[in-house]
């Protein structure tokens, strides 16, 4: 599962590591980034994606069925942390894996640096 999915990339790439028999589940809120992973999962001729449109910390997958889970930026965006933890101690396997990784800042940026979204840290 790739929860915090985006345009998809590290969709992508799973769908390739896990092969035509595996499969990567992609799941995120905005309407918006589905829309650039359709895009680009149709690009990738990846058939092995199913996407989930849906909040982090309501995931409409059953229990114990995710084998490994990567988390790539979602703890810093939604302040439901805990019921995000709650979902993946739910859908992950016993013995499966979350891979996290946060972007963390150590000081303030610039003031004079306008925040837009390729820029959301500003």
């Amino acid at each position: 599962m790739d929860l915090g999915s985006g345009a998809g990339l590290d969709s992508i790439i799973a769908a390739g590591r896990v092969g035509p028999q595996g499969q990567v589940l992609a799941v995120d809120f905005s309407s918006a980034m589905l829309s650039s992973m359709e895009q680009a999962v149709l690009e990738s001729g990846a058939t092995n994606i199913k996407i989930f449109h849906s909040d982090a910390e309501s995931l409409p997958l059953e229990d114990l069925s995710v084998d490994v889970a990567l988390v790539n930026g979602i703890f810093n965006l939604n302040p439901e942390r805990s019921k995000i933890f709650t979902e993946l101690a739910r859908v992950v396997k016993p013995g499966g894996c979350v891979f996290a990784a946060e972007l963390v800042l150590r000081e303030a940026g610039s003031e004079k640096v306008e925040p837009t979204p390729e820029n959301w840290f500003a």
